[in-house]
């Protein structure tokens, strides 16, 4: 995560085709002191080339889906999973859905269109799905074919992206050998815009697949159902493929915008009312009215991505020129295609898919294993860098960030974060423990306010695994070594995310100390109570008792992935820190008091590491039923594929204490070894007492596994933990 200087932000909002081609373009040639960040909601970006041959069952999910995460990091850019929800470009400022705020030098926007279901009334009738946003259709399309079995659908807009899903939908009930009783239906004719030798083509297919067309058809909603010229649409789902409009993002902005919401632009790229905003793909409104077509989307990149850098380094821009022609090539179910390029010749045909099929996979190969492997863009030659005192981050950049927090106080905090004191004052209950931890490491990963979470959550991890209540923090920060500006904006969102996770517990952030380095890095000293008949230690586990752990393992494993590049798949990725952003202040909640004989969190010394401490301050043993730890997606097989953390190796001395036999996977000892960042807590409760824990951490919302038992310790045997 080290990375040069920069003094400038560029902010990519939107995962399409043309950010997509930009991020590569821009890390061959890095804009100097610029930052690169992109923002989108998912971790995966569907190419929508590619989507009808994956509802189909030509192509898996990840043949057809742009890692986001991994593209990321081969190009040095930042990632923020996030949906932008309001632009201000006055103060160049985003709010995004987590609560959070995002500020920017340079905007950039390729967020695609949604479908208008002005004739629905945007109320819409139950059996409706639309089909974009596409990044989340495959989701939505896998559930309906799971609950239906065998169901009539109907899909409306018979355009290209209509046509070629129904077609699409009808070859995966060929090959899964499912009954489906499809139709496509069209407010005029047959793929209007294309010659006819193409409808025929087309045509031709629909027929074979059984497949009813219904032109001239007018489809409304009245009162919450689906009518067809009239009469009621005999289809249990309806796929809504018609023209698009803007996103409701740009209804929460200052944008110029056109009558169907779209952001206008200039031949430039720039956007009307802002020389700092671009916009590309379907998102744009051109001066001269384009087709929402892919096609246009990846030939614009090429523009934007030499008048972003123009425009920041203060050049001449170069106009984009839209191609009046272009070749279109049409999936038509099975392994088949039809081609044309304007007049009113078309070719169709498996040798045409064939050639489609090498067309897609070689823009998408792009994006797999011909990742860009950069260098970072040069920082400013004549910055220098303090250390000792003269680290400290500037008074101002501090002051800014900090005067945004809205920290809970507790009672008892005489001088606090807004005192400016030299130091924090709390009064203490003297029928009360002090319970205090610290804990301190370096960003895994370049977006601040999730990390600034995750960082808290670690710290309050420590004071839940011994049954004490968070009541204040003090937090300790480096931030990279950037421009004062940028420096003040990673502070806020890194605090902000602090802070949110901060009062969720109860806790009130007291003061800290805030210095610059090479690299961004957090940590937090937390003082908690609790009165000392109901502290919980390691100490304590009784033979008869059930071991519980509340979260999946395997976080090392999937952070270490993110340093082997090609090896990281965004999904996995994304499960993992969804996994470390969840608390453990319910799970010490849901068993606060319930009887607990030992506990504790697991972290850097893994599983085994851990329950080999319980059984060490215990004197017990433990059976481990490795069948039943939870691991997160993907684990085992990085693991395979010879992804595992620097940590592991030292961590694997705790084998010297496990005994188990050769049926267990080597890959499965490495992740019970694994170290983990903000892990779970491992409770021993008594046998009569497991099903109540477990249902116990199930109200409030933690997904509690009985993981093994502890025994009586065998003097006679080295070992304390019996893996089966």
């Amino acid at each position: 995560m080290m990375t040069s200087a920069a003094n400038l932000d560029l902010v990519l909002v939107g995962g399409g085709h043309s950010h997509c081609l930009v991020l590569r373009m821009l890390a061959m040639a890095p804009i100097p002191g610029v930052r690169v960040t992109l923002v989108s909601p998912e971790p995966l970006s569907a190419y929508s080339g590619m989507l009808p041959g994956l509802i189909a069952g030509h192509y898996s999910l990840e043949e057809t889906h742009v890692d986001l995460y991994r593209l990321c990091l081969a190009t040095h850019t930042r990632f923020v999973q996030a949906a932008v929800t309001a632009i201000n470009s006055q103060q160049r400022r985003l709010e995004l859905n987590d609560g959070s705020q995002l500020e920017y030098d340079w905007l950039s926007l390729d967020v695609g269109a949604t479908p208008d279901l002005s004739p629905l009334g945007y109320s819409l009738p139950k059996q409706v799905v639309p089909v974009k946003p596409v990044s989340g259709f495959y989701a939505r399309w896998q559930q309906w074919v799971n609950d239906n079995p065998s169901a009539s659908l109907a899909v409306v807009g018979a355009g290209a992206g209509g046509t070629e899903m129904v077609l699409a939908i009808a070859e995966y009930g060929r090959q899964q050998q499912r009954p489906l009783s499809l139709s496509l239906i069209s407010g005029s004719i047959l793929l209007p815009g294309y010659a006819a030798s193409v409808r025929r083509k087309m045509q031709a297919r629909l027929d074979d697949y059984g497949i009813r067309f219904l032109e001239n058809t007018l489809v409304e909603n009245q009162g919450g159902q689906v009518i067809a010229n009239g009469q009621p649409l005999d289809a249990d789902q309806v796929l809504w493929c018609t023209g698009v409009r803007g996103i409701p993002l740009f209804a929460n902005s200052d944008l110029n915008c056109d009558k169907k919401g779209f952001v206008k632009i200039n031949d430039t790229l720039q956007s009307h009312s802002d020389a700092r905003v671009f916009a590309a793909g379907d998102c744009a409104a051109f001066p001269q009215p384009l087709p929402k077509a892919g096609v246009y989307a990846v030939r614009q990149a090429m523009t934007l991505a030499r008048n972003l850098r123009a425009a920041i380094q203060g050049q001449p821009l170069t106009p984009y020129r839209p191609q009046s022609r272009f070749l279109s090539l049409l999936s038509a179910g099975g392994k088949d295609a039809v081609a044309s390029r304007g007049g009113s010749l078309s070719l169709g045909g498996p040798l045409i898919w064939r050639w489609k099929d090498r067309i897609d996979r070689a823009f998408m190969r792009k994006f797999q294993d011909q990742l860009p492997r950069m260098a970072p863009a040069l920082s400013d030659p004549d910055t220098l860098h303090c250390a000792g005192c003269g680290a400290k981050v500037g008074s101002d950049a501090l002051g800014e960030a900090l005067s945004a927090l809205q920290p809970q106080i507790n009672p008892g905090i005489e001088a606090g974060v807004d005192a400016a004191d030299d130091a924090a004052v709390i009064q203490w209950p003297e029928n009360r423990k002090l319970v205090q931890s610290l804990d301190f490491f370096p960003a895994f990963i370049d977006e601040p306010y999730r990390f600034g979470r995750i960082a808290a959550l670690h710290s309050l991890s420590d004071l839940y695994a011994m049954n004490a209540t968070p009541h204040s923090a003090l937090a300790n920060i480096t931030l990279g070594w950037n421009h004062p500006r940028l420096q003040a904006r990673d502070l806020r969102r890194l605090m902000a995310g602090a802070v949110h996770e901060l009062n969720q517990a109860g806790c009130t952030l007291v003061g800290g100390h805030t210095i610059e380095g090479p690299q961004m890095a957090a940590g937090f000293t937390v003082n908690g109570g609790a009165d000392s008949d109901t502290l919980w230690h390691k100490k304590g586990a009784t033979p008869g008792d059930t071991i519980i752990l509340t979260k999946p393992i395997g976080s090392g494993v999937q952070l270490a992935a993110m340093m082997h590049g090609a090896k990281l798949r965004g999904r996995w990725l994304g499960s993992t820190l969804d996994t470390l952003l969840q608390s453990n202040g319910p799970a010490r909640d849901a068993l606060a008091s319930t009887p607990v004989h030992a506990c504790t969190d697991i972290t850097g010394f893994g599983l085994l590491g851990h329950l080999q401490e319980i059984c060490s301050q215990s004197q017990v043993a433990i059976a481990l039923e490795t069948a039943a730890v939870p691991l997160l997606p993907g684990t085992i097989d990085l693991i395979k594929d010879g992804v595992t953390s620097t940590l592991n190796e030292a961590n694997r001395s705790a084998l010297l204490h496990c005994a188990h036999d050769d049926t267990i996977d080597d890959a499965m000892l490495t992740a019970l070894c694994d170290p983990q960042t903000s892990g779970g807590l491992v409770f021993c409760v008594p046998g009569e007492h497991t099903s109540d824990a477990l249902q116990r951490l199930a109200m409030n919302g933690v997904n509690g596994v009985a993981i093994g038992k502890v025994l009586v310790k065998d003097e006679k045997n080295a070992a304390s933990i019996f893996i089966k």
